[in-house]
């Protein structure tokens, strides 16, 4: 015996192999050797019985001229009706020829004795055992399953005619034309059906090791196909935590902690930090429901996403109603304060694209803007932040909380800043008193020369009702009779 491995593991094969050696001559020639083993002919002649040839060769018949059977193997009867089989019942009854394409005659037969014959068994199995009253068992309904009810196929038989010594018997040497496990099993047969000697066996096990290797050839590129999708999936996943990462933080920031660096707080010399809030907010939500208030807070801080990314500014955080922004940070810049000036100016006529629900007017806001030195840096693990510190950050949120409705207040720092390198109109508010810090001198902002309020928000003007720049209507909207006639008055503050 010898193991030969499969997919469906060790199997022990059942052929016996004989190893034969030359023996020593010691003088004889062959022709001694092989007549010393070999009886003469007078010593009488090796027959098997009938009996033994049947049981040797279980799928075999012999047939007369007439085509009649003469004489049949022991496993066809579990086949073939009995009386089908019996000596003197004709062979087309039994089995009808698939291959060659000739009559089933003696004559033909002999005409092509040197082909592969194939012959097919008129009845199928289902129709011979509901002939012999028996079902399938147990056992094989298990190992069978659905396949032996719904079995449909002909049982098929491959093998060479023989003309015998006599010339009017054919013998017919076949084994059953199965190539798989499965197809063994629709005939209700097993492996032991098939004689040692006969290579189907070995014919149906190769067959079946090569169904198993494409079997789990298709399982392996299933395999490899779904974890391509997986690893789309998975690869889309990290574009969408990628986004959100950039989202949360400086694009340059997002890179170095997705590169496992460590981020270090740094120190700007100059940058330009704004705050911005909805004075109605506090009357709003206590009038209006949950959901119309965080709709409202969605639709205006949509609106200054898309500002923010348009003036390429960074959006620090939203608290509330308050929205801070600054320039100039993580990625210095000489124009930080012209950026978040025309910020400023496209977030104020934005609003008053919002609808207060109050009021059913266009919602107002207000800004406060400074300029000045400011830390950054992120912090914390779990949800990273990118958080700014410093005494600009505290004066532009004084600047923002003492500005009047629908104006954007600035210190003096940030207006000088401005006009270094932006053309701008701001008219003076004069000394205010502010929290923490006393008198400062403080502006409004009120238009850029550089960019119409079109420019900035990056919208059509309608030529019949929108002035040139936009900036008059926003004016009027909000500013006061006396604050009008200071605008017409005040010396426009501009770079040349």
């Amino acid at each position: 015996q010898r193991s030969v491995q499969m997919s469906t593991g060790e199997r022990t094969e059942e052929h016996v192999i004989f190893l034969i050696k030359t023996a020593a001559s010691s003088g004889k020639t062959d022709h001694d050797m092989f007549t010393a083993v070999m009886p003469s002919p007078t010593s009488g002649v090796c027959r098997l019985t009938a009996q033994d040839f049947v049981n040797t060769f279980p799928y075999h018949f012999v047939i007369d001229q007439d085509c009649k059977f003469v004489q049949v193997g022991r496993e066809l009867a579990n086949y073939v009706a009995p009386d089908l089989l019996t000596p003197g019942s004709s062979l087309i009854r039994a089995f009808e020829i698939n291959r060659p394409q000739i009559p089933l005659d003696f004559e033909n037969i002999c005409n092509f004795i040197n082909a592969v014959f194939v012959l097919q068994v008129r009845t199928t199995p289902m129709e011979y055992r509901r002939k012999r009253g028996d079902g399938p068992t147990v056992e094989q309904q298990a190992l069978e399953g659905a396949a032996l009810e719904t079995s449909n196929q002909h049982l098929k038989l491959k093998g060479q005619m023989m003309l015998l010594k006599t010339g009017i018997h054919i013998m017919y040497l076949c084994s059953p034309y199965v190539t798989s496990i499965p197809e063994l099993l629709q005939f209700g047969m097993r492996l032991s059906n098939m004689p040692l000697h006969d290579a189907t066996r070995d014919l149906i096990l190769l067959n079946q090791q090569r169904l198993s290797d494409v079997e789990m050839n298709l399982q392996l590129e299933a395999s490899n196909e779904q974890l391509e999708l997986m690893a789309k999936d998975l690869e889309k996943e990290k574009t969408k935590t990628d986004q959100l990462l950039s989202e949360m933080l400086p694009p340059s920031v997002a890179h170095q902690l997705k590169l496992g660096q460590s981020v270090d707080a740094r120190e700007y010399d100059f940058a330009t930090v704004m705050f911005s809030d909805v004075p109605n907010f506090q009357s709003i939500v206590p009038n209006c429901p949950p959901k119309d208030v965080v709709f409202l807070l969605n639709e205006l801080f949509t609106k200054f996403d898309r500002l923010v990314i348009l003036q390429k500014a960074y959006k620090v955080e939203t608290v509330g109603d308050s929205y801070m922004s600054v320039g100039g940070i993580p990625e210095d810049c000489e124009n930080h304060c012209e950026i978040i000036c025309h910020l400023a100016l496209g977030m104020l006529f934005e609003a008053t694209t919002v609808c207060d629900p109050i009021q059913k007017t266009p919602l107002a806001i207000r800004a406060g803007i400074h300029s000045g030195p400011v830390v950054a840096g992120v912090v914390g693990a779990k949800m990273p932040r990118y958080c700014l510190f410093g005494d600009t950050v505290n004066t532009a949120s004084r600047m923002e909380s003492h500005s009047p409705l629908g104006r954007i207040h600035c210190s003096e720092a940030a207006m000088n800043c401005a006009l270094k390198t932006g053309r701008f109109q701001f008219i003076p508010r004069g000394k205010v008193q502010i929290k923490g810090k006393g008198e400062m001198q403080t502006f409004y902002l009120v238009r850029s020369y550089k960019k119409s309020i079109w420019e900035i928000v990056e919208r059509p003007r309608d030529e019949e009702v929108n002035t040139i720049d936009g900036y008059d209507e926003m004016l009027e909207m909000f500013a006061s009779e006396d604050e009008l006639g200071k605008v017409a008055k005040t010396r426009v503050c501009s770079l040349q």
